[in-house]
Order: C-alpha cells, then structure tokens, then sequence
C-alpha cells in the first residue's frame, strides 16, 4: 500500500472506530434507546475492536514494525474526536485547559506524522 494511501486509510478508520466508539460509550447520555439497550451497544465493540485492528496492523507496518506511533496517533485522535462530539452533541464548552490538550494532541500527531 503506498504511504499517502496508507495514511488516510488509518486516519479514516481510526476517525469512523472514535465516533461509533463515542456513541457506544457516551450515547446514553443522550439518546433513550441507547439507555435501554447496553448489551446490544456492548455488541459494537466487535466491528469497532476489527476496524481497529486492521487499522493498526497498516500503521504498524507503514512505522517498521514500530507500535508507539500507533499508540500516540491513536490516542491523540480519541482525545480530538471525544471533544468535538462532547462540544457538538454534548454542548460541552471548550474551556482553556481542553483547548491546550488539543492542541498538545495536534503537536503529537504532527510529531509522528512528519518528524523523520
């Protein structure tokens, strides 16, 4: 798989695996149907745990057998896509503290995408 292709494709799935994850975690915060049926929330983790395997299998071959970047890309992708939606559906506001960890999250994802 060529590298840009190889990029997009975990970014992709690791952004689609952070929203269904935050529903399956978050959503009965906001949604009765969701309350009421947590075992079948619990079922989504099986495609969500697939994507994200597959995903990391790519990155981990795209970094030389290297799992760090894998991790920390992971992570900081969670953390951006947890506050949008907590901002977005939640209304949770974007206070100081959230806007440096973002921001700290971006400097980590630039760090292991572009630093050679």
């Amino acid at each position: 798989m060529n590298k840009i292709i190889s990029v997009i494709y975990i970014l992709v799935i690791y952004t689609i695996s952070q929203v269904f994850t935050y529903y399956q975690l978050q959503g009965h915060l906001f949604n009765k149907w969701i309350k009421e049926n947590p075992f079948i929330m619990a079922l989504l983790g099986l495609p969500i745990g697939y994507f994200v395997i597959k995903a990391s299998r790519v990155m981990v071959e795209l970094w030389g057998g290297q799992t760090w970047p894998n991790r920390l890309i992971g992570f900081s992708l969670g953390v951006i896509i947890f506050t949008f939606m907590s901002w977005w559906i939640l209304k949770e506001p974007l206070t100081p503290k959230t806007i440096t960890c973002l921001v700290l999250c971006f400097v980590v994802l630039m760090i292991q995408f572009l630093w050679k």
